[in-house]
């Protein structure tokens, strides 16, 4: 005989694989422990500013969760969520601590930031544009010598042409491509 209980703590809760009810789940632990959240972040990273982004990741993270509803103890889970990301975060701060400056160049220039990789697609985008429109031989020398890497001279020898005559292409293609993305078009 099935009785009307309260839901039990080992149930995933009615829908949890609903996106919708998904956010609802995450934003009513929101509400009740970010508070919480954030002074246990920030007591172990000591930087309220850290605290606050790895308390947002944290959601992120059960908001990415495959199944959400097999998560039984979402609070406890979200504090281990927080708690892996801040050991994280401080397991990088001393290898930022301890690494030269060309160290972390190499790191930043290697994993550019979102916005950064959007804007590079996109003048990617621009840029290939620009090159279509360059009469092919022109198109050939560029793409051999900017992203094949051969030489001024392999150019010259396996297309039959001077090396001033690659210059020349070169010369071209490049003034083209920089007026197209100075002028954005």
């Amino acid at each position: 005989m099935a009785r009307n209980t309260p839901q039990s703590r080992d149930e995933p809760p009615a829908g949890a694989q609903d996106p919708q009810v998904r956010s609802r789940l995450i934003e009513q632990l929101f509400r009740q422990h970010n508070d919480k959240l954030v002074s246990f972040l920030h007591a172990r990273l000591r930087s309220q500013a850290e605290a606050n982004e790895v308390a947002q990741e944290a959601y992120v993270r059960m908001l990415e969760l495959d199944k959400p509803g097999l998560v039984s103890f979402q609070r406890a889970y979200l504090f281990r969520i927080a708690s892996n990301l801040a050991v994280d975060r401080l397991r990088k701060r001393i290898v930022r601590e301890h690494a030269t400056a060309r160290e972390l160049l190499k790191d930043w220039l290697s994993a550019p930031a979102t916005d950064q990789r959007l804007l590079a697609e996109e003048e990617v985008g621009r840029l290939q544009q620009a090159l279509a429109k360059l009469p092919a031989k022109t198109q050939e020398v560029f793409q051999r010598h900017f992203l094949d890497g051969e030489t001024l001279q392999e150019i010259a020898a396996q297309l039959a042409l001077t090396d001033r005559m690659v210059r020349y292409h070169l010369a071209r293609a490049l003034a083209h491509c920089r007026l197209k993305l100075e002028r954005g078009s």
